[in-house]
Formats: C-alpha cells, sequence, structure tokens
C-alpha cells in the first residue's frame, strides 16, 4: 500500500502525540443546530472599495486610491505657481521674488513626497493566522462557492465551531447581517476555541435579553462578566450590529484571549507585548469625528492589529499622515461573510490553530504549531522538520515513504526522524525554525510530531510550501539613484532621485526590523550662483562698474549660505522605495543666461532605516558628516543655452555584457556596445558621429564612423571569435562635426571568460541566478562556471578557516552569492548528470 503522505488528493490528517492518545475528534457542527435561520445570498467582501469587484467583488486597493488622491496634488502646484506669477506682475524686488521662489521651492520638493511615501501602516498585524491547514477545508455550505470574497474566513469559523450555519445547517447566509445577540454567540464560541474560560453564565443585569435563546442569553451574560462586553441595562439583542459596536466586542475579545492586547485602568488599549505595548498612532477621521473616545481607540487598535482596513476612501486625507486615507463607516452594518472576515483576523493574534500539527512561514522562521482536539495548545511536543526545494518534491520519498538524501533536516539533526536537536514546542504550543533561505521557485517544508526515535513511517507529515515571494529579508543599505545623467539641468525643470532599501545587491521592501517600511529625511540646500559683486571702492561708475570675487561665496561662486533648505520627509513604500523630487529657485535675472543654482542633497537615515547610504553605483558607504547626513549630490541648474560644441558635450559607452564566454565555434561570441552622445544637460545630440574602436584583435569591431540617432545613441554589435580569455578595451570617440579631430572619448572593458575546470579557487566578479552562472578570477584571466541543483555546495561564512565550510542548500548557495567573496570548486564534468563542488567564503549581513 502506497505510505499516505504520498498518496494524491486525499485529505491530510495530522499525526501528533495528542491524535495518537484515542481522544475523539470534537463533534461536528452538522450535530448541532444553526445559530438561527437564514436565507442563502452570495455575499459582499467587506470594506470595499465603491462597489468595484474582484470576481464578485474586489477589496479596496489601497494603492490605487493614493494614485487617485496624488491627482489632487497638481491643482495644489497650479495655485502656488499662480501666486508666484503675481508677485512677478506687481513689480516686486529680486529679493522678494527669491524669498517668494524660496517658498515655491519648498512647496514644491514636500509635495514630491508621496510619490515615495506610504500610508500608515499596520504596525501588529499578525504574522501568521488561524486559516491554515484543515482549517481550510471545505465546511459545503451550498450558498458559498469557491470564488466566494470570505470563502477561506466562512470554513474557517465554521472549523472551530464558532458557525453552525443556517436553516439546516447546510447554508450559511454569508450576507444577511448579523445582530447584536448573534454576535455575542459569536464571540463567546471563538472565546472558547481561543482557550478562555468564560466561567458560568450568571445575570449581569440586561433587561432585554429574557425572549432570546438560551445559548444566546448565556454568551451575553458570559461576556459581560468576563467584561468582554460591558453589563447592565438594555442589550438590544434583536438590532443589527454595526461596526463601530463590532470593534467594541472583538477589543473585548482580543484583550481577554490575545497576548499582545492589554487594556489599562485607564482605558487605553496597548498593543505589543505585555509591559511594553503602545497606543495606536493611527486613527479613522469619521471616528474620531462622531463617535466616543472609546470607539476612536477601539478602531484604531483593530486597524494597526490588521483586523479592519477600513470601508471606504477619506476625502482630503494626507497620505502618510494621520488620520487615515480611509473611512471606518462606524454606523454600517456587518454581514455574516464580514463576520467572519473580522473574527478569523481577530484570532490570528490568539493560540487558535488547527487540530494536530500545522505549519506557516512568517518572513524568516518556520512557526510550527500543535494543538489537542480542542485546539487547546500542546507543549512539551517534539517536531521534528526537514525541507526541500519545491521542484524536487517527488526526491523527496522512497517508494516505502521514507526520506531520501535529498532533503535536509531543519533544526534536528536528523531528517524524518525525532532525535535530540528537534524542536519543542513551549507553552505556546509553537516551535520555531529558522529556514535561512528560500529556493528559486520555492521550498517545501514538512513537519510531523512524535516521540523520541520515531521515524515518520506511515505518519501523514504537514506540508508547507513556501514562494520567494513570502521571504522578508531586512534592508542593510539604501541606494540612491538617479536616470539623470547631465551636468547641469535646466532652471524649471525637476530632477528626480529614488532611495530604495537593499540587501546585498537585492532590492527589498522592509527595513532594518524585517518588518516595516524606514524613514529617511533628505535636506535638499539651495546656493545662488553669485561669484562677482561691484567693487564697492568704485567711485566712478560712469566708466562702467568694476567687479570683484564675491568674498560671500565658495571657490566655485556659489553663496555659502543657503538661500532655503528644504527638508522632505520619506517613508519607504510597499516595494522599500521612495522618490523626491529636486528643483532650483525661480529665477531673478532672466535677461542674463548662465548657471543660476546648486542644490545639494544630503540624506539623513531615521527610524528602521539602514544606516548605510550609497549613491548610483557605488560599492562604498557615504561617509556621513558630523551631523549625521550623508552628502548624496549636487544638481547645478542653469539657462544657458543647450550647447552640441564638444568642450559642453559628453560621450559615454556601456556594453551589454561586461561579462562573457568566449568562443571560437561559428562566428565566436556575440555582444555589442551601445555609445552616447548628450549635451551639457543630459539631451540627446542627434545626429552626432561616432566611431568604436576595440583593443582585441579578435573583434569585429571597425573604425567605421556612424551618427547617432534622436535619442543620442548609436549600438554597435559585434563577434569575437576567439576560445581564449582576455580583457577587450572598446574606446567610443565623438568626432567633430567641422573636421575629423578627436574632442572627446569614453571607455569601457569586456571580459572575455573561458570555463573553469579542475579545483581551483577565486574572487567572485558577478553572477547570474537565471543562467546559474558565476564569473570569478582576476582582469584578463576570468573564468566562468555553471552550476545546478545536482551539485554540491558547501558555504564558510567568515573564510578564517576555524571550523570549516559547511553544507548548505542550493537556495542557501544562491542567497549566499549576493555577499560572496570568494568560490572555490571542483569540476568534474559539464553534463547535467556530473555533481561538481563549490564552497563559497561569503559575508553574512
Amino acid at each position: 500500500m502506497e505510505p499516505p503522505h504520498l498518496m494524491s488528493g486525499r485529505r491530510r490528517v495530522a499525526a501528533t502525540t495528542a491524535m495518537r492518545s484515542g481522544v475523539p475528534r470534537r463533534s461536528s457542527r452538522r450535530e448541532q443546530g444553526p445559530e438561527s435561520n437564514f436565507g442563502p445570498f452570495l455575499g459582499r467582501p467587506e470594506e470595499n472599495f465603491l462597489g468595484r469587484s474582484k470576481g464578485a467583488q474586489r477589496h479596496f486597493d489601497e494603492r490605487g486610491l493614493r494614485d487617485k488622491l496624488g491627482e489632487f496634488a497638481a491643482l495644489a502646484t497650479q495655485i502656488v505657481l499662480l501666486t508666484l506669477m503675481f508677485v512677478l506682475s506687481s513689480g516686486r524686488s529680486g529679493w522678494a521674488v527669491l524669498a517668494t521662489g524660496a517658498l515655491v521651492a519648498s512647496l514644491l520638493a514636500v509635495a514630491a513626497s508621496p510619490v515615495g511615501a506610504a500610508i500608515d501602516e499596520q504596525d501588529n498585524k499578525a504574522k501568521t493566522v488561524a486559516c491554515v491547514g484543515d482549517a481550510l477545508g471545505d465546511q459545503m455550505f451550498t450558498d458559498v462557492s469557491d470564488m466566494h470574497a470570505f470563502s477561506d474566513a466562512i470554513n474557517c469559523v465554521a472549523y472551530y465551531g464558532i458557525t453552525n450555519g443556517t436553516g439546516d445547517g447546510s447554508t450559511y447566509s454569508p450576507n444577511d447581517n448579523v445582530t447584536r445577540a448573534e454576535m455575542a454567540v459569536f464571540i463567546a464560541r471563538a472565546a472558547g476555541a481561543a482557550g478562555v474560560d468564560l466561567g458560568d453564565a450568571t445575570g449581569q443585569g440586561f433587561t432585554d435579553i429574557g425572549d432570546i435563546w438560551a445559548e444566546a442569553q448565556d454568551a451575553i451574560n458570559q461576556l459581560a462578566g468576563k467584561d468582554i462586553i460591558d453589563g447592565g441595562g438594555e442589550f438590544r439583542p434583536g438590532d443589527d450590529i454595526t461596526r463601530v459596536e463590532m470593534a467594541s466586542f472583538l477589543i473585548g475579545l482580543l484583550a481577554a484571549a490575545a497576548p499582545n492586547v492589554t487594556i489599562d485602568s485607564n482605558g487605553a488599549i496597548l498593543l505589543g507585548e505585555s509591559g511594553s505595548g503602545t497606543e495606536a498612532d493611527d486613527h479613522f477621521g469619521d471616528v474620531r469625528a462622531t463617535q466616543p473616545v472609546a470607539a476612536d481607540k477601539e478602531t484604531a487598535a483593530l486597524y494597526e492589529l490588521g483586523v479592519t482596513n477600513g470601508a471606504s476612501p477619506a476625502a482630503g486625507a494626507e497620505d502618510g499622515k494621520a488620520p487615515l486615507d480611509t473611512n471606518y463607516e462606524p454606523d454600517g452594518t456587518v454581514n455574516r461573510g464580514e463576520m467572519a472576515a473580522f473574527i478569523t483576523r481577530a484570532l490570528a493574534h490568539t493560540s487558535v490553530r488547527p487540530e494536530g500539527v500545522s505549519a506557516q512561514y512568517d518572513g524568516s522562521d518556520v512557526v510550527i504549531s500543535v494543538r489537542d482536539e480542542n485546539f487547546a495548545p500542546v507543549s512539551n511536543a517534539l517536531v521534528d522538520a526537514f525541507t526541500i526545494d519545491t521542484g524536487g518534491v517527488d526526491l523527496a520519498f522512497r517508494a516505502d515513504g521514507s526520506c531520501t538524501s535529498e532533503v535536509t533536516p531543519l533544526g534536528g539533526e536528523f531528517a524524518c526522524e525525532i532525535d535530540g536537536m528537534d524542536g519543542i514546542t513551549g507553552g505556546d504550543g509553537d516551535t520555531r525554525e529558522p529556514l535561512s533561505a528560500v529556493a528559486s521557485g520555492g521550498s517545501t517544508v514538512w513537519v510531523w510530531s512524535g516521540e523520541s526515535d520515531d521515524k515518520l513511517g506511515d505518519t501523514v507529515p504537514f506540508r508547507l510550501d513556501i514562494s520567494e515571494d513570502e521571504v522578508t529579508t531586512m534592508a542593510d543599505k539604501v541606494r540612491v539613484t538617479t536616470e539623470f545623467a547631465g551636468e547641469k539641468a535646466h532652471l524649471g525643470s525637476s530632477v528626480l532621485y529614488t532611495a530604495q532599501l537593499q540587501s546585498g545587491s537585492d532590492d527589498v521592501s522592509v527595513g532594518t526590523d524585517g518588518e516595516k517600511p524606514a524613514d529617511l529625511l533628505v535636506a535638499l540646500s539651495t546656493h545662488a550662483y553669485v561669484p562677482q559683486i561691484p567693487d564697492p571702492s568704485d567711485t566712478d561708475p560712469s566708466d562702467g562698474i568694476d567687479l570683484i570675487t564675491n568674498p560671500a561665496a565658495d571657490s566655485d561662486g556659489y553663496l555659502t549660505v543657503a538661500s532655503v533648505v528644504t527638508p522632505v520627509a520619506l517613508t519607504t513604500n510597499s516595494d522599500g522605495k521612495a522618490t523626491f523630487s529636486v528643483s532650483g529657485l525661480p529665477d531673478t535675472n532672466p535677461d542674463v543666461k548662465g548657471i543660476k543654482y546648486k542644490v545639494n542633497i544630503t540624506l539623513l537615515p531615521r527610524d528602521n532605516a539602514p544606516a548605510a547610504v550609497h549613491y548610483q553605483d557605488g560599492a562604498t558607504a557615504i561617509t556621513p558628516a558630523t551631523s549625521e547626513y550623508r552628502a548624496i549630490a549636487s544638481v547645478i541648474f542653469s539657462t544657458e543655452a543647450s550647447d552640441r560644441a564638444t568642450a559642453d558635450a559628453r560621450i559615454s559607452v556601456k556594453t551589454a555584457a561586461d561579462h562573457v564566454v568566449a568562443s571560437d565555434r561559428g562566428s565566436g561570441a556575440s555582444n555589442s556596445a551601445t555609445v552616447t552622445v548628450t549635451d551639457q544637460y543630459g539631451d540627446p545630440i542627434a545626429g552626432a558621429r561616432v566611431t568604436l574602436s576595440s583593443g582585441d584583435t579578435n573583434s569585429s569591431i571597425s573604425d567605421r564612423e556612424f551618427a547617432v540617432g534622436r535619442d543620442g545613441s548609436y549600438t554597435f554589435r559585434y563577434t569575437r571569435d576567439a576560445a581564449t580569455g582576455g580583457t577587450e578595451l572598446l574606446t567610443a570617440t565623438y568626432v567633430d562635426g567641422d573636421d575629423t579631430t578627436t574632442d572627446g572619448t569614453a571607455t569601457d572593458n569586456v571580459e572575455w571568460a573561458t570555463p573553469g575546470t579542475g579545483t581551483s579557487s577565486a574572487d567572485i566578479r558577478e553572477f547570474d541566478k537565471d543562467t546559474n552562472t558565476i564569473f570569478v578570477g582576476a582582469d584578463a584571466s576570468v573564468n566562468v562556471l555553471s552550476y545546478d541543483s545536482n551539485d554540491r555546495f558547501n558555504l564558510d561564512d567568515d573564510g578564517t578557516g576555524g571550523d570549516g565550510p559547511s553544507a548548505a542548500t542550493y537556495a542557501a548557495f544562491e542567497k549566499a552569492l549576493a555577499n560572496g567573496r570568494t568560490l572555490g570548486w571542483t569540476i568534474v564534468g559539464s553534463g547535467s548528470r556530473d555533481v561538481n563542488s563549490f564552497t563559497l567564503t561569503w559575508t553574512a549581513s
């Protein structure tokens, strides 16, 4: 018989010590009555955006809203410019215009920040969820299809016994509103699943619940007795619950069941670890304007916890600033589909996880949970975990169900066996195993629980598939870049810069904590160009004004004191990116053409931002000044005419590939080089004549002259017919239009590489994970190495020798390449079945 974890199309039954004890599973909801009768309906997603759809409906897209709000920025800019036009037309002095221009520049610079700023974050959102594994199994409600917006949440609340369905239990009625009595029942059941002892149901002074069904009466009294809801007076059990009332119920539940939510003696809702929690720093504008203080705190806390996202866009809200840019709609009702979504999001913060063993990935660790038949945490459970690249799952098990050598243990000494190094659950029923890297194409992890020395055998492990997109990598640097390539910028234009969070050479989405965005502060210091001033000792101006060097200017002619300093506060967005633009001040002397201003750009890393700041392709971090600001770049703004004269032109050459595998087959290996000619502003000089020459006699490049196109560029495609390696020097020349004299040159190098053989080691120059190639070696003697998942990999994270390199997975090897220094290799062959060995010395980040 085929082992159960190799069978396809069968529902998993998680294996744990609890399940082996012979205790029967909690009775099915089919054996219980529904909470009340409702008719079926397709349902609508909670908090949708203006009724647009995703399938039947679509969730509100926050980035789409930011784009729409950003359209209003143009109107604000027009107002500012109209103000400037008024100042100019009214004949104000040059200094008055300059002062007004400083105001305009400040406003425009600050207005640029929303391009890269993110809305306020849900700082305490749960990293794992309650709805995982068996909790997502189809509960067979006839009015809830797989495409329903809340199908997962609805199936999940049914699995945990929070709902029993409607009518005869075969329907759920997702679009029917929830009454206050029904909500009390749902919350009480959720509290029970979370292990909250609600105690006996004793009267709490409610005057209007005597005629409702017994479970609802008990639930209302129990919740009030536990201070989850307020007691006494009218409860209004038949009224539809409003969104703000539901918020109060959910916060009460979380305060009783979640370790990261507490309410102090002053009524403050503290979020975070006990003893260090803080109140929410966000709020919904419509709640604060219309509801009591307690409701404001409760809805704000739910947002921070990721339980709610808001219901509709808030007019006039500023991106990245309180209040939030969504309304909560506190007086709106809650339907049963929305209820399921709210409760399951709340339960993510509690201990509620499915019966048996389950696992989730939080971006860095595999979180393994063990629960008994009542979903209570099982402590001291031994857990084995092992992994393989998702693409190789078919190689993980033998026909008898035992593990092959292709799998790698996580934490333990042996895969598929409970040993002394395996994890053990704590009092919360969880244990964690770090996953150092996720393979290209994803990783698969299996987890199971047993007694010491048990082997996997017929036990069905829980399978967790992790995609590359789920990896959360913390930033170790900020890289500032711009596509602007000119020596000067046109006054009146803007130059756009991008600050991107990175880890190694990869872009990442979060700051140094691996969770949240990073804050940056950019300072733009604008200095006027005034190299000379009238000579105060000139007693006879009738023969012309004598000029002297301006003592208030530096050696380049810029005033040492800035005309204006504009701070630009940035918060990285969901891509780890923030952008800002740089502009000059208005021209105070438009009749004179020439240089007008220089804007110095400095950057200060702030909350959750890495200290290392790099500019463009620079490999070395910028050393901070005494003020801790990093000097990024300067932009010169000018009104001088564009000049295609070679003295003011810039020529550049860039090859398509810096490293190419040498070949003498056919016509040889190919490459290309693009030569570009621009004026002082970085604008293309169309028709400029250029040549490209090569210092390699094996190259097909000739000295023929070509004219660049309208984009200022010409691409030379060529081949090199030689199997030997070497450095090729390419020289691009901008030829003056009047004669053939050389007025400007630029160079670039190409390293032609040969395959690595035998056993050796060298410094890493470049690698490509898509083609599985690594270029190593010194100039003129570069080798290329190819690898695949069939090879053997080792990592040495300090290069000191020490205990020596340790074995690593294919995924861990590729991840470490970003910080790799040297690579050792033993090549036995180039076939797909040949097993080559690689040892990477790298710097752990």
